[in-house]
């Protein structure tokens, strides 16, 4: 599979969703950096994880303060197999590098997306702005309106 480009500029645009990118002199690449950063509690910082499943890739989004339940995650999809991707898949599928994913890309919204059911409870979040250095702040209905995601409890 060929590399993924999009960017978040232009996806927003696209699907006219109405975001603030902040970027920072500092890299956003931890939950923990990154709320330090912009001053939202980690709840209000989202994951944007990318999975091999059963050899696909998907893609899972959960709040900052929840962990990826793998089992959970693999009843939901129905699949026997699941790992964390690689850098490289993380590249090849999103067209980010780790720690500069962002939602907000048709790489993303072309694959399966689980997102857990807990983000559902929070108005506002910040999630990855496509840069290590660069966060993005939305509505969480914007963002499962566009992406269309599974809603499911894939966290503990």
């Amino acid at each position: 599979m060929s590399l993924c480009r999009d960017d978040v500029e232009s996806f927003t645009s696209r699907y006219g969703i109405n975001t603030m990118l902040k970027e920072f002199s500092d890299t956003v690449e931890t939950v923990e950096r990154a709320s330090q950063l912009c001053g939202a509690k980690p709840s209000e910082i989202i994951k944007t994880l990318l999975l091999i499943a059963d050899d696909k890739p998907v893609v899972a989004i959960l709040p900052g303060d929840r962990r990826l339940n793998y089992r959970k995650l693999s009843a939901v999809i129905g699949v026997k197999s699941i790992r964390m991707a690689k850098p490289d898949e993380v590249e090849r599928y999103t067209g980010f590098e780790i720690g500069a994913v962002s939602p907000l890309s048709e790489c993303i919204k072309k694959l399966k997306v689980v997102v857990d059911g807990s983000l559902l409870t929070l108005n506002n979040i910040w999630g990855g702005g496509g840069k290590k250095n660069r966060l993005v702040f939305m509505n969480s209905k914007d963002l499962i309106n566009v992406l269309k995601p599974i809603v499911a409890d894939i966290s503990s």
